[in-house]
């Protein structure tokens, strides 16, 4: 209860002006905790000081509401515990993004989240050192404690009372309006003990206080007093004011802490000194002259500027997205709209248009940029403020497998619909979101960008491309044509979506003519990042290769044995799309059927080094691996969210980093039903969606798949040859009436004769003797009569095909090598051959090369 003011002590009725911090803000904390050499050091790393945050108070206090009334037992909680007090409550004022000593130093420039972690650093360092006892241990009483036992707090307002003459000055508790002596304690004073406030230290009786007693006035302070070079330092004399000192008093202590209230110029204030009627003036002083302010960074609220629509690049083909784009932010139900694009397809350009449709101010934010849901929520709230619409971009970059902190303060304002915020994403981005907020899915309104293509593709290259030259301050060549630029990229290369990809090919183009030295970006650039990019052949790129593509058979043949009416097959599926016919589907679409070992992965083999000839454009999968209905997730990746999303699909990711190759889907009717569902859309339409929404394109790739069905159906002649009729039917029937449709050649491969396996047997030695020679040094053949017993030993049965031909050479020839290798009957430099001797049984004959 607060009873008369004690004489000295000045009455605390005085009215609050409009001006300056109002009674009971956290704004008067935090300017007294400016006082405070630790805080000031802080707070002039990012560029403020109190002269700042007296500055926008007024501004501030103007247009917010009225503090939560509990905002004192919050920062009573969350800080003054740390070996530095005064950092500890400025952390918690920090921490406190609903007060208004928040919202100041948002204004005044502050980036909470920046000068929070530096906050945690510097009490850690502190904490650090007091317990190796290599820093100072600070003990500051408190002016936040209240009637009950709470904790000690800092000091965040200094006071001194006014006495008459021999009278001994009474220091009040801020907390509780209990009185205190503060003169030094003499004589039978000594035989009082010293109150204990807060766990201060009580000293013994008879024992002298070892600490110096602390001045009431501020004239009877030292000129090196710490207390006085602080207040020295922070206060700014008015201008119609001499430069003299003033006593500090205090107002009677009422049952919430009073802190101290921004001077108004020509009224007296807490902080201020003026001497009493009783108070001895001393001579003024000069103030020391104040440091020097660092640069204050530029405010949050002026980084929001908005877009400008004249500075944009213009758009092409975008213009009905753009249009369902500002339907969906001008609606007034609150469903926000999600532009939804793969990264290369223009959905920033697009979003950042619409401040050319809309009569409001539109501002980009990055999600990059805000560590914690406050920063975001600042940012919004000044959007709103102005009625302006934000643009939330980079949603994709936000790292980790769990939600963003800023997704509660995203969510929230989306339902508010205070600001309109168009969140952009990609397909992958927006199954993320679906997995972190499940009800968002329905409540969201896509606005789903395609890539571009044809004219529009063409017209928005040739529009972005002259600020791509300009940056690295070329020219294009005379024989340089955009449109070839743009076709080589859609055909040939991976990655971004168009026009994206077109631009990132003219933006190599132009680094690597930089980097040579020349002025002007040849086609023979390009041309040459393509062929590297793709490791597709120059004579392909440019046309040249059409001698190639009418050899294909035989090319084929010199690395498969047989089946000829099957390589021209295949071989006239690739000359026609070569030559322009073949649509939205893949190259080839062939199913080989036929016994196992007679070479259906062999012609897939060949067929990639026909065409590509690089070991990444063979993508093999084994499906029996895929017998089960789960194993779909296993083709096209899990979904976000979901156990082994991290490793992506088995089919879509590598046609999503190399789409020019050949996939070998290998015994394909051991596959569940489900996955030959999935491939209808492959065959057809040539492309598929994987686990993450993301679009692989199927175009550019050869699919062969392989199967044994049917390979017991043999013609009723007795030549060794199946009967095609019933193998096909065999086939037709293991598989769905749709997927059946969709395959363009079932071709059926006949098992191998004694001739075909004699020439296998050649082949293998062939390879087997090259790896010796590069070991160690020696040559080996087979002589006619060897081969034909080698051939023998494999068997007459048809359904096992050439396989056995590779066990018998390692039985029976190499075995009988390696034993005279290891005995010194051969050494490096001898050609070895393989014959029969009188008795039918292998011999080695060897002789010097």
């Amino acid at each position: 209860m607060i009873g008369s003011p004690e004489p000295g002590v000045r009455s605390g009725s005085r009215r609050t002006s409009q001006a300056g911090p109002r009674a009971g803000c956290s704004c008067e904390l935090l300017l007294s905790l400016c006082a405070a050499d630790s805080v000031q050091g802080v707070l002039a790393a990012h560029g403020l000081d109190v002269a700042r945050l007296r500055a926008v108070v007024d501004e501030l206090h103007a247009e917010v509401e009225t503090e939560p009334a509990d905002w004192r037992l919050r920062i009573t909680q969350r800080g003054g515990r740390a070996a530095d007090p005064d950092l500890d409550l400025l952390l918690a004022l920090v921490r406190s993004a609903d007060s208004h000593a928040y919202q100041l130093l948002e204004r005044a420039g502050a980036a909470c989240g920046a000068l929070r972690k530096l906050l945690i650093d510097r009490l850690r360092a502190l904490e650090a050192a007091a317990l190796t006892g290599t820093g100072p241990s600070r003990h500051v009483a408190s002016a936040m404690s209240s009637e009950t036992a709470m904790p000690r707090r800092p000091v965040v307002q200094r006071m001194s009372t006014l006495a008459a003459p021999g009278e001994r000055p009474v220091r009040r508790s801020l907390a509780d309006g209990r009185a205190g002596d503060m003169s030094p304690r003499t004589g039978a004073s000594d035989a009082q003990p010293r109150p204990a406030r807060g766990g201060a230290r009580t000293w013994p009786e008879g024992q002298p206080a070892t600490r110096s007693p602390r001045p009431t006035d501020v004239r009877t302070w030292p000129e090196d007093h710490p207390a006085r070079a602080r207040l020295d330092a922070a206060r700014t004399w008015p201008e119609d004011q001499p430069d003299s000192p003033r006593l500090l008093t205090r107002a009677p202590t009422r049952t919430q802490p009073r802190l101290p209230v921004r001077p108004e110029p020509g009224r007296p204030s807490a902080l201020s000194l003026k001497p009493g009627p009783n108070a001895q003036v001393a001579p003024a002083s000069e103030p020391e002259p104040r440091p020097a302010p660092a640069p204050q960074p530029e405010a949050r609220s002026h980084r929001l500027s908005p877009i400008d629509p004249s500075a944009l690049p213009p758009l092409h083909g975008r213009e009905g997205e753009l249009a369902r784009l500002a339907d969906a932010v001008l609606r007034r139900s609150p469903r926000p709209p999600l532009l939804v694009g793969p990264a290369g397809s223009g959905r920033t350009l697009v979003a950042k248009h619409l401040a050319g449709l809309l009569h409001q101010p539109v501002f980009y934010l990055s999600a990059t940029r805000y560590e914690d849901e406050d920063g975001l929520r600042a940012d919004l709230a000044a959007i709103a403020k102005q009625g302006g619409v934000a643009i939330l971009d980079d949603l994709d970059r936000l790292g980790g497998d769990g939600p963003p902190a800023l997704l509660g303060a995203l969510a929230k304002a989306w339902s508010s619909g205070q600001p309109p915020i168009v969140a952009v994403a990609s397909p992958e981005g927006q199954a993320r979101l679906c997995a972190w907020a499940p009800g968002l899915a329905a409540a969201l309104d896509l606005v789903t960008l395609q890539p571009l293509e044809g004219d529009d593709l063409r017209a928005a290259v040739a529009a972005a491309a002259p600020a791509v030259l300009a940056q690295h301050g070329l020219s294009l060549g005379s024989c340089s044509r955009l449109a070839e630029l743009v076709r080589l990229s859609d055909r040939f290369l991976a990655g971004l979506a168009q026009p994206g990809r077109s631009l990132d090919l003219l933006d190599l183009a132009c680094a690597r003519t930089a980097r040579e030295g020349r002025g002007a970006v040849q086609r023979d650039t390009w041309v040459d990042i393509v062929c590297e990019r793709s490791g597709v052949p120059r004579e392909r790129l440019e046309g040249q290769g059409h001698q190639d593509m009418l050899e294909l058979e035989a090319e084929l043949a010199r690395k498969v044995v047989g089946h000829e009416h099957a390589l021209a097959a295949i071989a006239q599926l690739i000359r026609r799309n070569r030559a322009g016919f073949g649509s939205q589907r893949p190259i080839a679409t062939v199913l080989l059927l036929g016994p196992s070992g007679v070479g259906k992965t062999e012609i897939a083999k060949a067929l990639c080094g026909a065409l590509f000839d690089r070991p990444d454009a063979f993508v093999r999968l084994d499906m029996s691996e895929y017998a089960e209905a789960h194993a779909v997730a296993r083709i096209v990746g899990a979904p976000p969210g979901y156990v082994g999303h991290e490793q992506g699909g088995a089919l879509t990711d590598p046609l999503l980093k190399q789409p020019h190759c050949v996939v070998l889907l290998d015994e394909i009717e051991k596959a569940h039903r489900d996955v030959h569902q999935l491939l209808l859309q492959v065959f057809d339409e040539g492309r598929l969606t994987d686990g993450r929404g993301r679009t692989i394109d199927f175009r550019h790739a050869a699919i062969i798949m392989t199967s044994n069905l049917g390979a017991t159906c043999l013609d009723a002649t007795g030549d060794a040859r199946l009967d095609e009729a019933r193998v096909l039917e065999a086939a037709r029937a293991a598989f769905p009436v749709e997927l059946w449709n969709r395959i363009e050649a079932p071709l059926v491969l006949h098992p191998l004769g004694g001739e075909q396996l004699a020439r296998i047997c050649a082949r293998l030695v062939r390879a087997s003797s090259d790896r010796l020679l590069r070991e160690r040094g020696i040559r080996y053949r087979l002589t006619e009569a060897a081969t034909r017993h080698v051939v023998s030993l494999c068997g007459k049965d048809m359904s096992l095909g050439a396989r056995p031909l590779r066990h018998v050479l390692t039985r029976s020839v190499e075995a009988l090598l390696a034993d005279a290798i290891l005995r010194g009957q051969i050494r490096a430099g001898m050609q070895v051959e393989v014959d029969l001797d009188l008795h039918g049984a292998l011999c080695l004959l060897a002789s010097r090369a």
